[in-house]
């Protein structure tokens, strides 16, 4: 009986497994739905860059793998060529007070620049990039939010 049970599994599984495989492919190059970002990535050419003084200069690779330059502008830019984030999105992620999370840099004092730096290109990978996938968890509405006890929906 165990052998027949384990004939069944070894023929069931990749069947079963076949189904709910994600593959690579699915997981690049998609955007998050919500609020800030575009429904599909695309190029977005007025992407804003924020200009890196000479003091801060490193090494950057942009999304083709080819070394970006110490004067070329660099944050929210790097994804020009293939964006979840519009243009607006990504000038409003280097605004010290901005509509997207109605969120202000310096709300404890005026922030360093280096960390601001930090921040704001942390916000670009989050709003422009179309390789967020995954990291993507697709969560379902609660029905007890949409519609609580009591509610007439």
């Amino acid at each position: 009986m165990a052998a027949v049970f384990a004939l069944l599994v070894l023929v069931a599984w990749p069947a079963a497994t076949a189904a709910v495989r994600v593959t690579q492919d699915s997981l690049l190059n998609v955007c998050m739905d919500a609020k800030h970002h575009k429904t599909e990535p695309g190029p977005e050419g007025q992407l804003y860059g924020q200009q890196v003084p000479a003091e801060s200069w490193w090494v950057l690779v942009g999304p083709d793998g080819s070394q970006l330059s110490p004067s070329c502008p660099v944050q929210c830019v790097l994804w020009k060529d293939n964006a979840c984030c519009t243009a607006n999105t990504s000038l409003e992620a280097h605004q010290d007070q901005s509509y997207l999370y109605n969120f202000n840099w310096d709300h404890c004092g005026a922030m360093p620049e280096k960390c601001k730096r930090h921040f704001i290109q942390d916000t670009c990978l989050y709003e422009c990039s179309p390789n967020l996938g995954p990291w993507i968890e697709q969560v379902g509405a609660d029905p007890t939010l949409t519609h609580p006890p009591g509610s007439l929906g």
